[in-house]
């Protein structure tokens, strides 16, 4: 533990609140939402506040110094927190209540610096003996940290006045668009259409069966970022190393069958293509992590690294995050709750992360093995086919599904051969339905069709 006479402190600013919440026990809610008892420093001021929430919770009678006193009293507290001459120089000290929130914002503040003090002076004291295993060690210290900063990510409570600056930005960015995109284009132009684009914060779901082309999507959607229109992209593949992945992107670019690759067979004629499409693939911003027993403080301190590095080297920002796939993800710290529990807090971890970043996160997700048994229309996919399907559904801003009648079905015999559904099942911003891609799984890749075929729900 740090030296406490080195921990920084406003024990002026703990005063004022305090003394300002006695007076005025209705700023408890507005304080409360900003300061925890442990962002206190005096352990007395932390007795006062505790007292103080408690008794503004109890609508019977008025708040004021005696209440007080003789509530710790009771308690056999009133010595800790400084005995009742104290607490009556609490409220005679008092020069502003209603500056008490920006008091407390300043205490929260320097709260949170004492937290990185200490976990640095932790970590320094674990550095200097020798570790088992060095990896683990500093995986420990970057989840310290990272769980210190994601406390500032929260902005609380906003104004009109201190929103109008944001927002303006953002309607005019609305117009400029003119219907048009006002996000980053995937280049699969009836999704195009209907979304204006990819934005930043939204947590978008693709899932499907096994073998639709979940990945193949999500992979194409990336690349037509990253190499067509060099927005920076970040891939997380927890079932593929980065290896097939790319032999995947290759195939798809230079239109060049898996199989033939996959055996080191260029096709005759093809050489070029592929050359000239190599080329591309690794001039563009794209960057991957293949690490199998990914967790999600993992996948969040990595994104926010990237992202600050891209801003630092004035490279702009991460323009999508893929996660394929989810269920594939671990929370160590939810795992004791149950499965279900575990991914909601990954999916909300998520949609925190797109927010903060700014960036669009597009998440794969299984689907529950039911749907598999279904024939005909029933075996279109639907919201309740998400494996761990509630949270995933509240989180997202958006779900699609990948949709393909199995052999001998009917449609995928016959006009619809070499296509497949997406199924937008779930849009805060816009309609629902589903239109019509084309699709070479031996080349791994989607294309646009000359008639999308609407399916609207």
């Amino acid at each position: 533990m740090a030296d406490p006479r080195q921990l920084p402190a406003d024990i002026e600013a703990e005063r004022q609140v305090l003394g300002s919440l006695i007076l005025r026990p209705n700023l408890s809610i507005q304080i409360a939402s900003i300061v925890a008892r442990s962002d206190f420093f005096l352990e007395g001021h932390r007795h006062i506040y505790d007292c103080i929430i408690a008794l503004s919770q109890d609508t019977v009678g008025e708040l004021d110094p005696i209440t007080v006193v003789q509530y710790l009293q009771d308690r056999n507290q009133i010595n800790a927190a400084g005995g009742s001459a104290y607490i009556m120089a609490l409220v005679e000290d008092v020069l502003a209540p209603n500056n008490a929130p920006l008091q407390a914002q300043r205490i929260r503040n320097i709260a949170l610096r004492r937290d990185l003090i200490e976990a640095v002076h932790r970590i320094e004291e674990d550095a200097r003996e020798p570790q088992e295993n060095e990896g683990s060690f500093l995986k420990t210290v970057e989840e310290s940290i990272l769980k210190i900063t994601s406390k500032t990510s929260s902005r609380g409570v906003v104004s009109a006045p201190e929103m109008q600056k944001d927002f303006l930005d953002y309607f005019e960015k609305l117009v400029e668009a003119r219907g048009g995109m006002s996000g980053i284009p995937t280049r699969f132009e009836e999704l195009d259409n209907r979304t204006s684009g990819l934005r930043a914060g939204e947590l978008l779901i693709l899932a499907a069966r096994p073998g639709m082309g979940k990945s193949t999507l999500a992979m194409n959607i990336a690349m037509n970022l990253a190499i067509d229109q060099s927005v920076p992209i970040l891939f997380f593949t927890l079932e593929m190393s980065r290896l097939e992945v790319l032999l995947r992107v290759l195939c798809a670019h230079s239109q060049t069958n898996h199989a033939d690759l996959k055996r080191g067979h260029i096709p005759q004629g093809k050489r070029a293509s592929i050359q000239a499409s190599m080329d591309q693939i690794f001039r563009s911003p794209v960057y991957m992590d293949d690490t199998g027993a990914l967790t999600i403080w993992d996948c969040i301190s990595r994104t926010r690294k990237l992202n600050l590095d891209l801003r630092t080297n004035g490279q702009g920002k991460l323009g999508l995050v893929v996660v394929d796939y989810l269920q594939l993800m671990s929370d160590p710290e939810n795992r004791k709750f149950g499965r279900q529990m575990e991914v909601a807090s990954i999916s909300r971890a998520l949609k925190q992360l797109a927010m903060s970043e700014g960036v669009p996160i597009l998440a794969l997700s299984q689907m529950n093995r039911s749907v598999e048994q279904r024939r005909g229309e029933s075996a279109r996919p639907q919201l309740s086919d998400l494996r761990e399907s509630g949270a995933l559904e509240q989180d997202a801003d958006m779900v699609m599904f990948i949709h393909r009648d199995a052999p001998g079905e009917g449609e995928d015999q016959g006009e619809r051969a070499g296509q497949a559904e997406l199924i937008i099942s779930k849009y805060r911003a816009g309609r629902t339905g589903g239109f019509y891609l084309a699709y070479r799984p031996e080349l791994f890749r989607f294309d646009n069709l000359v008639d999308a075929g609407s399916t609207e729900a």
